[in-house]
């Protein structure tokens, strides 16, 4: 009769150990409460990361793509003007990441009023200048430059000057001191 009962026993920790292996696996035993608020920000965090990092991607697949001014949403990918990339580049860096694309207006004012400003620029953010010193409308909705915003100071732009898509400094290489930045990813849920 002794046998019997460590036969049972051993099935009983046979068990055990089946079922803690199975729910180990099958996430059951998973960390605290306390930590799971800090790992899905931190996926959040990196999800936002890889749009952006898509959105420069893609702004960087059209350097060299010739400059052509286009009105409205007619732009094509073959030539571009400085809205346009913008267009292009949160289009197929959104689509790339997530599956789903953000379209943006075709006009600067409309590509800022669909994000908010920023004084804390991230990769993936747009950039705008107002180039003409003349005009008297310092930033009164007379902007009439943008690109993407890269990091460490730079940004890639489809310059009319230059007549081609090239990284340019946010400076517009000392030129324009004071640009506008405007995060059009996160208010538009990406």
């Amino acid at each position: 009769m002794p046998h019997t009962g460590s036969n049972a026993l051993r099935r009983r920790r046979s068990a055990i150990t089946v079922l803690t292996a199975f729910a180990a696996l099958s996430g059951v035993l998973a960390a605290p409460a306390s930590a799971a608020p800090t790992s899905a920000a931190a996926t959040t965090d990196a999800q936002a990361a890889g749009v952006r990092q898509a959105v420069v991607n893609a702004a960087k697949a059209y350097l060299g793509t010739p400059y052509k001014l286009e009105y409205g949403w007619t732009c094509g990918t073959a030539r571009v003007d400085c809205e346009c990339l913008n267009r292009h580049a949160i289009w197929d860096g959104t689509k790339a990441a997530t599956g789903r694309g953000l379209q943006l207006n075709y006009w600067l004012q409309g590509q800022i009023n669909q994000g908010r400003r920023t004084t804390t620029p991230r990769p993936g953010d747009l950039i705008f200048w107002d180039t003409d010193p003349n005009d008297g409308i310092r930033y009164g909705g007379d902007l009439d430059h943008t690109g993407v915003y890269i990091g460490n100071g730079q940004a890639i732009d489809a310059n009319a000057y230059y007549g081609r898509v090239k990284y340019d400094t946010v400076t517009l290489g000392g030129t324009e001191r004071d640009p506008i930045y405007v995060d059009v990813l996160t208010p538009n849920g990406y």
